[in-house]
């Protein structure tokens, strides 16, 4: 598995599949959903206020948006923010390896769930995600993107993670 960090706007990341979360309890959306649901003309907005999608923890709603770079994003649900904590992100990681496996998925562009909404810090965050795909020992490797806003500075989370014993770009 490789590991990297971008810092992109969400239309512009290229991968297999996107993949953002959302909390059940925080509209409107903020954050990197919040920017692909805007640049998609409202396209979660309008599953969430139908009830085809709700938020709720390990929730997982696939949207097809032909007009971005990668055309499919996988929308998770973190379900409550002020439960939010490492824990859960390694419980979510852990649900999502099968669901990207059974999509046939080869390379992903995750966001770093709920990291700053939470106060995580972003390193710590990607590495415990990392963390659970290895535990979860996937049949076949799957490359992962971590997707951070620009002002996160991902050199910044790239070299943090590599002090922490992960070798971005070459796992």
């Amino acid at each position: 598995m490789r590991v990297t960090v971008v810092g992109e706007p969400v239309a512009r990341v290229r991968a297999d599949i996107l993949v953002l979360g959302f909390f059940e309890d925080v509209r409107p959306l903020p954050g990197l959903v919040g920017q692909m649901d805007w640049l998609a003309g409202g396209a979660l907005s309008r599953l969430i206020v139908s009830r085809q999608a709700s938020g709720r923890l390990k929730e997982a709603t696939l949207i097809a948006l032909p007009s971005f770079l990668t055309a499919r994003v996988l929308c998770v649900g973190l379900g409550k923010s002020s439960a939010f904590t490492y824990l859960t992100l390694h419980h979510i990681a852990e649900a999502l390896l099968p669901l990207l496996e059974g999509l046939d998925i080869r390379d992903a562009a995750v966001e770093v769930f709920g990291a700053q909404a939470c106060g995580l810090d972003l390193a710590i965050a990607a590495r415990t995600f990392v963390k659970a795909w290895y535990e979860g020992t996937a049949a076949r490797p799957i490359d992962l993107t971590f997707v951070v806003p620009k002002s996160s500075h991902p050199g910044q989370i790239e070299q943090r993670l590599q002090e922490m014993g992960l070798s971005p770009r070459s796992r």
